[in-house]
């Protein structure tokens, strides 16, 4: 069955959830066309980033049924995620142009849970090295509670030609 038979088959019986959360998928393969976004999973989770001051970065994204776990709730897997693109994104900034910064470590408290229109994420630098930069980020959902706090670090490496 090639792609479009099975895109045929799939709306003849998909429920409209179903159709929503399809219609997210083809809306974040635009989002990497359009250059909003440039991995997968940030068009996925639509996220949205924004440099505050030269040491501090925010991304957010929407509450959709495909972040959402069996409880209607963010999916702690994408909190991570999320607190990991935005650590990750403030150390690439903030390294020179030919190297890369990967995650080495990082540990999350989760401390309520992620209901709410969206979710926005604050990272920050607790220390800057040559070789390894140690950051912070925080989740808040859209009436303004923390519901999760990491720290991570980031290996400095030589950028991949």
């Amino acid at each position: 069955m090639d792609i479009k038979q099975q895109w045929n088959h799939f709306l003849s019986d998909a429920t409209e959830e179903e159709k929503q959360v399809a219609s997210l998928y083809l809306k974040s393969i635009e989002r990497i066309r359009n250059g909003s976004n440039s991995t997968h999973i940030g068009a996925l989770m639509e996220i949205n980033s924004e440099f505050q001051e030269p040491d501090t970065l925010t991304m957010t994204i929407p509450n959709t049924e495909l972040l959402q776990n069996s409880l209607d709730i963010l999916h702690g897997g994408l909190t991570a995620t999320l607190l990991d693109s935005a650590m990750g994104t403030l150390a690439f900034k903030l390294i020179p142009e030919d190297k890369a910064a990967v995650t080495t470590e990082m540990k999350v408290n989760y401390v309520a849970k992620g209901v709410g229109d969206h979710f926005t994420c604050v990272a920050s630098v607790i220390h800057k090295g040559s070789k390894l930069l140690v950051m912070e980020g925080k989740v808040y959902r859209s009436d303004g509670a923390l519901i999760a706090h990491a720290t991570g670090s980031f290996f400095v490496i030589p950028k991949r030609n």
